[in-house]
């Protein structure tokens, strides 16, 4: 199988994961958005990582121990332990978190994620069981550009004692001259090749050869390290970071001297080299689910790039490079506004002179602050990959300005083959001062609905007209409906930019039917540097007026009462024309005679101005005729017969007549007390419609309102038979009507 199908399944395989462990709709509304670069991002990260796995050693798990030829400087070969005791607490789980000092040798992008100055220190209780100095930084930030200056003396764990030994002749302990000879031994290891490390000796041999290993092949410390660093943000966002060291490094001086004592034959400088390296780091932030705070993948690539040189003999060669892979979200949702982070690192080197089965190892780590970041509680996991000791790790923190971390650490021994790890203990101690004040772009957010009041149940809705705008981006956006408690009722949703418009029906989270009532809503956006802003609260109200059939009783008593009207109307017009017929013969008597006299005028003329229909109508007696008690006159128990002030027929000077009610309604809002008088309007066409030799001119409805508002509607007869008979709807029928409210015209919104 070619090198290049087994990394193209490694690609498909990771992708399928990661789809697994976000949403697939919204992986790919992220992948729609950033997909070249991430693209790159993840070939980059594969066609780097992948070696590890496939690429054949020089040597394998059979490498033999050969102990004349330990005397070799080489540098961070056996994956010493990091630095910073808030990252180790975390089993090093930090290449994808990376927020502190300890940045520096992790993933040095994330030092841009920074927004001050920092000294960090750190120390270890490994060395002959007294502290030392095993890292110091000093991380400058000038705006968007960071810069660091680091010490590094890196302690290197015991490892994995390899299976097969060979021992060079004259064999162990048989004299002076023999290999590492040890008076106090008594027993005798001859020279030859051993298949097993743990089945060919006795414990006694093995502890022995076991501590020699550890003197000189792996030794605690091996190599000192000043580092300079330079991080920023390549994205206006702040969504990808970059990170750069320049190294320098050099033998350690116990190194150093520990051989030149084993050996005084040999120069000192025999063992004594210096290098210098390249360290790469990579980070994209996604925010990918409202409630994470990140979801971050980072890219470390240690000694990329670098030679080591022997000072004695000037011989040259190069580094091989480590590298790592990490993945951590932070969320605040486990603890309201309290920071809970999940990482997991995987670890790769690309060294042949590295046993194959040391090659790769992942860590894992949690992390919950608490106390509003100042109180933090960790723990981490890390899994060589091979029958050795996994390593448990606790640790805590507590930080103001000033802030210290504390780890331990200790061995879980699995299986026969593992080797014992000792416990230890870290401490870290850092000053933190000069907050950079970074001018954040704050999002611009309106939002407005239409109309203010509407009533779900009559299948009415409401608009709301959403609008938000960032020079970062706006990263997500939600829009909250409360009620008058501060229940959420209501929650609309979602990443990137927010609709134009959102139709609202009336229902709650649960698609049910809200309640009539007050509500208010507030709509929030929140761009991709985090910055967050909202409107002030509005309100909305959700009213539902009753509106049934019009109730056939109280149309026949409307009925009656126009009849009654029509007949007194009849008797009159009789009355008036045969009075009009008099005055005619009378004029006409008179014009015959010398002197004419002039007629009289119109308001001399009996009959003329408003005539009321029903006299001495009372505010809870419709007619006499009628029944006793409120009836309703439309159908609906906003206006009953009790409600009615006065129903009359007014006859105007240019010969028009107009049919009048007066009535009180408990209606605040204009809309449905047009509503209401159109209801009306339809019940007195429809009457009207009965006898076609009584007609009028137009229908006036007189509105008293709860409040004290008025409002008046006059309506022509033609356009009241037309709504009664379903050619035009209640809106056309007012937008053709007269409507004036508190004395003065208005032209509702439909």
């Amino acid at each position: 199988m070619t090198y290049k199908i087994i990394r193209d399944k490694l690609k498909r395989i990771f992708l399928k994961v990661f789809k697994y462990i976000v949403k697939v709709k919204i992986l790919e509304a992220i992948v729609c958005k950033i997909k070249k670069c991430l693209s790159v991002f993840f070939v980059f990260t594969f066609i780097i990582l992948s070696p590890s796995f496939i690429k054949s050693d020089y040597f394998d798990d059979a490498k033999k121990i050969r102990w004349e030829s330990v005397y070799e400087p080489f540098f961070n070969r056996y994956y010493p332990f990091g630095t910073g005791a808030r990252a180790i607490g975390m089993g090093e789980a930090f290449s994808a978190i990376a927020d502190d000092a300890s940045a520096v040798y992790y993933n040095p992008a994330g030092i841009a994620q920074l927004d001050h100055n920092e000294i960090f220190w750190t120390s270890g209780s490994y060395y002959k069981t007294m502290p030392f100095t095993g890292f110091f930084s000093f991380i400058m930030a000038l705006g968007n550009q960071y810069f660091g200056l680091s010490y590094m003396r890196l302690y290197h764990p015991v490892g994995r004692y390899p299976d097969k030994v060979e021992i060079p002749a004259p064999g162990v302990n048989t004299g002076p001259g023999s290999l590492f000879y040890d008076p106090t031994s008594t027993f005798f290891i001859g020279a030859g090749y051993r298949e097993n490390w743990y089945g060919d000796f006795t414990a006694a041999e093995q502890a022995f050869l076991g501590e020699k290993y550890r003197t000189f092949i792996n030794r605690n410390f091996q190599e000192g390290q000043v580092a300079l660093t330079y991080s920023t943000p390549l994205t206006a966002d702040r969504s990808f970071l970059f990170g750069l060291n320049v190294k320098y490094m050099f033998s350690d001086a116990e190194y150093k001297d520990f051989y030149k004592n084993y050996n005084p034959a040999i120069p000192r400088d025999e063992y004594d080299a210096w290098a210098w390296s390249l360290d790469v780091g990579f980070m994209y932030k996604l925010r990918i689910i409202e409630f994470l705070k990140d979801f971050n993948i980072a890219i470390m690539l240690r000694d990329v790039s670098g030679r080591m040189k022997r000072i004695s003999t000037g011989q040259e060669e190069s580094l091989y490079f480590t590298s790592a892979l990490g993945l951590s979200m932070r969320t605040t949702e486990l603890i309201q506004n309290e920071i809970t982070s999940f990482s997991i690192d995987w670890n790769a080197v690309n060294d042949p002179k590295v046993f194959q089965a040391e090659k790769n190892r992942m860590r894992f780590g949690v992390e919950q602050w608490l106390l509003d970041g100042h109180f933090g509680l960790r723990g981490g996991l890390v899994y060589f990959m091979y029958p050795g000791p996994w390593r448990l790790s606790l640790g805590a923190s507590a930080r103001y300005w000033l802030g210290i971390d504390y780890a331990y650490c200790t061995g879980l021994k699995f299986g026969d083959k593992a080797e014992e790890e000792s416990d230890s203990h870290w401490v870290s101690i850092y000053w933190m001062w000069g907050k950079v004040k970074r001018k954040l772009p704050t999002p611009e957010v309106s939002a407005a609905v239409e109309p203010i009041s509407f009533a779900p149940k009559n299948g009415e809705l409401a608009t709301f007209k959403l609008s938000a705008s960032s020079e970062a981006g706006i990263d997500r956006w939600v829009l909250n409906i409360l009620d008058k408690n501060n229940n959420l009722v209501k929650s609309y949703i979602d990443i990137g930019m927010p609709p134009s418009q959102i139709i609202w029906n009336g229902t709650d989270n649960k698609y049910q039917l809200l309640p009539d009532g007050e509500y208010i809503f507030v709509f929030e956006a929140t761009d991709k540097l985090g910055s967050t802003s909202s409107t002030p609260v509005q309100t909305i109200k959700i009213y539902t007026p009753v509106l049934p059939a019009v109730n056939k009783e109280a149309l026949n008593q409307l009925k009656a009462l126009l009849n009654q009207i029509k007949e007194r109307d009849v008797r009159e017009d009789d009355a008036e024309a045969a009075l009009a017929r008099s005055n005619i013969e009378k004029l006409k008597k008179e014009k015959a005679k010398p002197t004419p006299v002039p007629p009289p005028g119109p308001e001399t003329l009996p009959g003329y101005g408003t005539t009321a229909v029903v006299p001495g109508i009372l505010p809870q007696q419709v007619t006499a005729t009628a029944a006793t008690g409120p009836v309703s006159i439309v159908g609906f128990p906003n206006v009953e017969s009790g409600a009615i002030r006065a129903a009359y027929l007014e006859t105007r000077q240019d010969g028009t007549k107009l049919f009048n009610v007066d009535y009180v309604t408990e209606n605040t809002i204009p809309k449905y007390v047009l509503k209401e008088m159109a209801l009306m309007v339809r019940s007195i066409a429809e009457s009207l419609a009965e006898s076609s030799a009584y007609t009028i001119n137009q229908v006036g409805i007189n509105a008293l309102m709860a409040g004290g508002g008025t409002m008046s509607l006059m309506v022509p007869a033609a356009q009241a038979q037309n709504y009664s008979r379903g050619l035009i709807t209640d809106e056309q029928l007012l937008r053709g009507s007269s409507i004036r409210l508190n004395g003065e015209i208005i032209y509702p919104n439909f």
